[in-house]
């Protein structure tokens, strides 16, 4: 008989006939054990067969020499099996071990992502997601921290979790930002539930809610401009200042240095990714305020 698996050529050049039954057992066992992601089946036994051969020096008493009985072989067959799991179970953990898969849109990009069971999510700029790969299918949830538009297929409960608060849907498309203190969530379609400092509320199509001193305020929308910022437009309702030019910050990737004081300054309007002179002007020129240009740095004042 000819054995592809290079423990089972190991054991049998080794064993008597009348012992292969028990060797059956412990190589069966040691057959279903998975070969991680990344490695060759002969890698994973490789560095297996490696750390037994290290813990051989330290327990000697394992091994045993030809001449002794039949039973004591045995023995340290199973003996062999049990330090395979037991390598294996350290060096990989296949059982409760998680597999975070991580995502981010770097300063001015924008990162689409496909999920494992289809549903979509767009981070927006310098924003990241996490999720567990190995739970996915009982458990679908995102962690975020920034900005995304998400896209879920219909199915298990799907769950946004942030330093904010929480978004829970079954099938349905929303946005949610969460950046600091600042958390809103908008729903374009289905209902979103949104649960934030032991509040909770649910949103349907066209509505926004939005944390204000610790208390979730809802309000209306309108759809036509629902994570707008994904074709690289950005509109603001009575925003303050200061969230505008950190949003202009991260979708240039510059600096901007204000020289004038906006501490009670709020901006209703717009701006496109498109050209960094015309954004500063769409939201500076009406306020008074001028700039100037320099590299990846912009003085206000």
């Amino acid at each position: 008989m000819k054995h592809n698996d290079p423990i089972e050529d190991w054991f049998y050049t080794k064993a008597f006939d009348h012992e292969h039954e028990e060797l059956e057992k412990a190589i069966a066992l040691s057959s279903n054990l998975a070969v991680p992601v990344g490695k060759s089946e002969n890698q994973a036994w490789d560095e297996l067969l490696s750390k037994i051969e290290e813990q051989k020096e330290d327990n000697s008493r394992i091994l045993i020499s030809q001449k002794e009985r039949v039973g004591q072989w045995v023995a340290w067959v199973s003996g062999i099996a049990a330090m395979l799991i037991a390598a294996y179970l350290t060096i990989y953990n296949p059982l409760g071990h998680d597999e975070i898969v991580r995502n981010r849109a770097e300063l001015g990009m924008v990162e689409n992502i496909v999920l494992p069971s289809g549903s979509s999510v767009t981070l927006n700029s310098s924003s990241t997601s996490s999720y567990n790969s190995q739970t996915w299918y009982n458990k679908r949830i995102v962690k975020l921290d920034g900005e995304a538009f998400f896209q879920v297929t219909k199915g298990a409960e799907f769950i946004v979790e942030t330093n904010n608060g929480t978004v829970q849907v079954l099938g349905t498309s929303f946005n949610v930002f969460s950046r600091g203190k600042d958390f809103s969530v908008e729903c374009s379609t289905g209902l979103v539930l949104v649960t934030s400092k032991n509040q909770q509320v649910e949103l349907r199509p066209g509505q926004k809610v939005m944390l204000k001193e610790n208390k979730l305020v809802l309000s209306d929308f309108n759809l036509d401009k629902t994570a707008a910022w994904r074709t690289g437009d950005f509109y603001f309702d009575t925003a303050p200042l200061k969230n505008v030019i950190e949003e202009m910050e991260r979708q240039f990737n510059i600096e901007i240095n204000m020289k004038a004081d906006i501490t009670e300054r709020y901006y209703s309007g717009f701006f496109s990714r498109t050209n960094l002179k015309e954004a500063l002007q769409l939201v500076f020129i009406p306020m008074g305020l001028d700039f100037k240009i320099n590299n990846k740095e912009v003085t206000v004042q």
